[in-house]
């Protein structure tokens, strides 16, 4: 049962937000005619930033979780449960005295692969802030189908654990993205074959899961590539909301600073970031490393978590990492992700399309 329905407090309260902000639209419309955040955009674009970033605000304020159910529900035979990680492939942070591995689940897009299937697979991690999303059709539809339709023919959205509900703090996350990793080569898909990916939060979670491929031996071969969409690198910075709410993009990005500490704040709870190692994992910035496969960012260019992206990119260059950068012109933040919703449906297409091509192009 969610959040909402067993609380009929909150519930009220965005039933009121929703009343409101129907009354509003019209409004912000007619502004939009005149005047809008970015020239570029469209009176759509500007609309429904606005509306992303009040839903984000009161998504943060009751506290809406998401919760993680193990039945297929409506994806049916595209759903499957993926067995936790062993103690074999747990070392460093990933050996946590209070955070064990776990089952999870996972969507397919857009269908179950065929028999023998030899061909790319997107390895995906969903967005939210650590604090909502499943990676399921009623949240990742878009994404699923945007990624499979112009990077490669299958991808698997991953359910792992998010911070804001029990027990999915650090490093929850990683060791489900661990556990979905092997997974699918015990599925009979080669690594040379698997491309891991995430989008914003999502993003933190596959960078965290590359780090830990080149920093530990694990025994695992490298994934083919890293695809990392308006990620949001540094966990530490997120607690504070005037990280987001003084960026200069602020205006030009649907972020709000109360969503973004909301997750950052429960990821890291209890955890000692004087450990160099531990912190590496939080922030990212700062901790460059060698990656062991290819790394791609795509980030927009007037979003908040634009300039972190890019400057992570430099960092693990700096390392010998093989690094490719692609900016949305105009864009917010992850419109991969919310591209229909946002009216950057091009934008999401052509993006995509670009990193089908830096998969490709890899020897």
């Amino acid at each position: 049962m969610s959040s909402l329905t067993s609380h009929p407090g909150k519930a009220m309260w965005v039933l009121g937000v929703a009343l409101v902000t129907l009354v509003k639209v019209p409004l912000l419309s007619l502004y939009y005619l005149i005047q809008r955040p970015n020239p570029q955009w469209t009176v759509r674009q500007a609309l429904m930033n606005n509306l992303m970033r009040i839903f984000l605000y009161h998504t943060a304020v009751v506290r809406a979780k998401t919760p993680l159910k193990l039945e297929p529900g409506s994806e049916r035979e595209r759903f499957v449960q993926v067995p936790p990680v062993g103690d074999i492939h747990l070392k460093s942070v990933l050996d946590d005295e209070t955070i064990k591995p776990v089952t999870i689940g996972g969507t397919w897009y857009p269908s179950l692969p065929p028999n023998n299937y030899k061909g790319k697979i997107i390895l995906h991690f969903h967005g939210g802030g650590y604090a909502i999303g499943a990676g399921r059709a009623a949240d990742a539809a878009y994404a699923g189908k945007v990624l499979t339709e112009n990077t490669a023919p299958f991808a698997l959205f991953v359910q792992y654990r998010l911070a804001s509900n029990q027990k999915g703090r650090f490093p929850a996350a990683l060791q489900d993205a661990l556990s979905s990793y092997i997974f699918l080569l015990s599925q009979g898909y080669q690594a040379a074959s698997i491309v891991v990916s995430g989008d914003s939060a999502g993003g933190h979670v596959a960078l965290s899961l590359l780090r830990y491929l080149s920093s530990e031996d694990v025994g695992l071969p490298p994934p083919r590539a890293l695809l990392l969409w308006s990620p949001a690198i540094d966990l530490e910075a997120a607690k504070d909301p005037t990280t987001v709410n003084r960026s200069k993009f602020y205006a030009t990005d649907y972020l709000i600073g109360n969503f973004s500490s909301w997750g950052a704040i429960k990821f890291t709870e209890g955890l000692d970031l004087s450990h160099s190692t531990l912190r590496s994992y939080v922030v990212q910035l700062g901790y460059p490393f060698r990656a062991v496969s290819p790394v791609w960012i795509c980030v927009g260019a007037t979003e908040i978590l634009g300039p972190e992206g890019l400057l992570m990119g430099e960092e693990l260059r700096e390392k010998g990492s093989v690094v490719k950068t692609h900016v949305i012109s105009g864009a917010p933040h992850d419109v991969m992700f919310v591209g229909n919703i946002l009216g950057f449906e091009k934008e999401a297409v052509e993006a995509t399309q670009a990193a089908h091509q830096f998969i490709e192009d890899i020897a």
